[in-house]
């Protein structure tokens, strides 16, 4: 039997091969190994944050406040993500052109302006039906007599006296009348049409009941040291009208009435009463003279 081939032995190669390709005998040797980078190390020292207070730009690390400081590529943070946005910066995206929403009026506001709305209509309604059911009317003021004594227009002051009388109506059916002050002015009319004032005075307060009439009168003074100075032009134009035998003379009143019934009071009402071309006749030289009236002259009222 053949003995087994020896552990040592090579193999035999094929006669009709040929030997051996140097190609398959010598094999390339594998590749050297290329010296790994030293790996760096992690930083053991925590990045600061940037400085709350401090100059602009100042950072606490030393390599970034000097010029053409080496870039350290390897320097990184030891937090898993980058410090918070600069102090000085702002983390919120800037908006422009801002609208302002005006915010819409409180449930409270708008029940507060609706009872307002609510209580001005009530009393709008309750006036107009107490209006048209007490009807409120204009008193009637007539002249009945107008005097004047004591005309003297050659002293060195201007002096006269004026006795006006006048009666004074309430029209209203359902309401009374107060007339709390009643003023009093006597004015002439000179030759340009221009109102000249002569004398002021204040009559008596009154009531006047419903459908009733009361006579008021009153004594007005011209000269005396509450009165104003009558100028000397003035005494002059009426000299010259004086000359004729008669001066007109304008009385006027203001007046404030308050109308009342059991229940009900209207606010006080001011009047504006007319009562002009007083044309007073004079006796001879004198400086007595009087209106000569047929009839109770009625007033203008104006409210």
């Amino acid at each position: 039997m053949p003995s087994p081939p020896e552990e040592g032995a090579q193999p035999k190669t094929d006669a009709g091969s040929g030997q051996t390709s140097e190609r398959d005998t010598n094999q390339p040797p594998p590749p050297t190994p290329q010296p790994q980078p030293p790996q760096p190390q992690a930083q053991t020292q925590t990045q600061p944050y940037p400085p709350v207070m401090g100059y602009p730009g100042y950072s606490q690390d030393p390599y970034s406040n000097y010029p053409n400081a080496p870039y350290n590529h390897h320097q990184q943070y030891a937090y898993a993500q980058a410090p918070p946005a600069s102090y000085y910066g702002s983390s919120y995206p800037a908006q422009q052109n801002p609208v302002y929403q005006r915010p819409a009026p409180s449930g409270f506001f708008r029940g507060i302006l609706t009872g307002l709305i609510v209580l001005v209509v009530l009393l709008c309604i309750s006036t107009t039906i107490t209006w048209l059911v007490l009807r409120p009317q204009i008193p009637v003021f007539t002249v009945t007599s107008f005097s004047v004594s004591n005309f003297n227009l050659t002293g060195p002051v201007f002096s006269a006296q004026w006795m006006a009388n006048l009666t004074l109506e309430n029209p209203n059916t359902k309401l009374n009348g107060y007339f709390d002050r009643i003023q009093a002015f006597i004015y002439n009319q000179n030759a340009i049409g221009e109102d000249d004032f002569l004398a002021m005075s204040f009559f008596q307060p009154v009531s006047v009941a419903t459908k009733k009439s009361v006579s008021i009168g009153e004594t007005l003074t011209a000269g005396g040291k509450e009165q104003p100075k009558v100028p000397s032009w003035v005494g002059e134009e009426m000299k010259k009208e004086r000359d004729t035998g008669t001066v007109s003379f304008d009385l006027r009143m203001l007046v404030w009435v308050t109308f009342k019934t059991d229940g009900w009071s209207a606010r006080e009402r001011g009047l504006k009463v007319f009562c002009g071309k007083l044309k007073v006749a004079f006796e001879g030289g004198s400086g007595n003279g009087a209106v000569l009236l047929p009839k109770p002259l009625p007033c203008l009222v104006y409210v």
